[in-house]
C-alpha cells in the first residue's frame, strides 16, 4: 500500500505541462512561414487542437502504456505552432515516418487524464493548389513500391479489386485516378457503423461504409492500376457534432507528386460539385499519418493503449477553436 502511495506521489509531480517545440524552434518556423512565397489559391486556418483521453480503471490495473500520434509540419500543408501535453509523456520517439508520445501510468489511479493541445496553420493543397505551382513542392519518387502493394485492408491483388480495375480506364493519369473516385462514390453509401475496419474488399462487396472504407476501397482501386496510392488518417476542421477523426487519401502523381483526394465527402448527387471536391479541398486537415496498419498503436488510426492487470477503458475527447482564418466556415 505505502509503495502505492508513493507511485502516485511520483506520478502527479509530473502533472505539468511541457512543450515539445522550444521557443526558438517555434519562432524560426513561424519566420520561414512568414515569408513563404504566396500564390492565388493560398488559403489557410490557425487553430488550435485539445485533445482529452480519460482513463477509467475499475480493477487491479499494474500499468498502463499510452502512445498518440503527434502531428508534425509538412511543407504546403501544415505548420505545427506548439503542442502542450499534461502530464509531460514518458517518451517522445519516431518511428517509420510518424512522431509519437507515450506515456506510461505505474499503478495508476481510478481516474488517469492525458491532455495535448496543438496549435497549428493548416494550408490548402489540393490538385487545384499543385496545378498551379506546377510540381514546385513535389516529392522525389523514392519509395513508391510500399504504396503500390497488398495490404490488410487495402487488398490490391485481391479478384474482385482487380476486375474492377481493369474496367476502369482514361486517357490519363488524373483521368484514371477521377474515374476511381466516381467509380467509388457511385458504388458507396455512406454509413456510420461501430465495427472494425471493414477492409476494400467488404466495402465493394457491401457497398457502404464511412470515411475508412472509401479510403481503402479507393487507395486500393489506384494501386492495382498501378498508380501509387496511400490512407491518410487525421483531424478536419468541421466545427459541427461530426467527430473531427477523418481518413482520406493521397496519390502520387507523375507531374504533381502526392496529391489529397477525399472521396467520401466527394459523395454528392450534383456532378458539378462532386467534380469540385475532386480537385479543391479546403485548408481543413490535419495530417497524422500515412500508416494503414501501425503496430505502434495497435493498428488503431490515432492512439492505441495496453495494460498489465485488469482491463482498463479509455474515453477520448476532441475539439477545434479557430484562431483566424481566410476560408470560409463552412466547407
Amino acid at each position: 500500500m505505502e509503495l502505492r502511495k508513493l507511485s502516485l506521489v511520483l506520478l502527479l509531480v509530473v502533472l505539468i505541462s511541457h512543450e515539445d517545440l522550444t521557443a526558438r524552434s517555434m519562432l524560426r518556423q513561424r519566420r520561414e512561414y512568414q515569408h513563404r512565397p504566396q500564390n492565388s489559391t493560398t488559403e489557410r486556418n490557425i487553430v488550435e487542437l485539445d485533445l482529452s483521453y480519460d482513463f477509467s480503471v475499475p480493477g487491479e490495473t499494474f500499468r498502463i502504456s499510452f502512445v498518440v500520434i503527434l502531428p508534425e509540419t509538412i511543407p504546403g500543408r501544415q505548420n505545427i505552432l506548439g503542442i502542450k501535453y499534461s502530464p509531460k509523456p514518458t517518451r517522445i520517439f519516431n518511428k517509420n515516418g510518424n512522431r509519437y508520445a507515450e506515456f506510461v501510468f505505474i499503478k495508476p489511479d481510478r481516474q488517469e487524464k492525458v491532455e495535448i493541445n496543438i496549435k497549428a496553420e493548416l494550408l490548402r493543397y489540393d490538385l487545384l493548389t499543385a496545378r498551379e505551382q506546377a510540381g514546385k513542392d513535389r516529392y522525389e519518387d523514392t519509395g513508391l513500391k510500399d504504396f503500390l502493394k497488398h495490404e490488410k485492408h487495402i487488398e490490391k491483388d485481391h479478384a474482385e479489386i482487380q476486375q474492377i480495375a481493369e474496367s476502369i480506364d482514361g486517357q490519363t493519369q488524373i483521368d484514371i485516378v477521377k474515374n476511381i473516385y466516381n467509380y467509388v462514390i457511385d458504388n458507396m453509401e455512406y454509413t456510420t457503423h461501430n465495427d472494425k475496419d471493414w477492409s476494400a474488399v467488404k466495402a465493394l462487396q457491401w457497398k457502404k461504409g464511412d470515411c475508412t472504407e472509401y479510403s481503402d476501397l479507393f487507395v486500393a482501386l489506384c494501386r492495382a492500376k498501378k498508380i501509387p496510392a496511400r490512407f491518410a488518417a487525421g483531424y478536419t476542421v468541421r466545427f459541427d457534432n461530426i467527430s473531427p477523426k477523418h481518413n482520406w487519401a493521397e496519390v502520387f502523381l507523375q507531374d504533381y507528386g502526392w496529391v489529397p483526394f477525399d472521396p467520401s465527402w466527394g459523395d454528392v448527387e450534383n456532378f458539378i460539385l462532386r467534380d469540385r471536391a475532386f480537385s479543391r479541398m479546403g485548408p481543413v486537415y490535419m495530417y497524422l499519418t500515412h500508416i494503414r496498419n501501425d503496430e505502434v498503436i495497435n493498428n488503431y488510426h490515432f492512439a492505441g493503449y495496453k495494460y498489465w492487470g485488469d482491463r482498463a477503458r479509455v474515453k477520448d475527447s476532441i475539439e477545434f477553436k479557430r484562431i483566424s482564418s481566410s476560408f470560409p466556415k463552412t466547407r
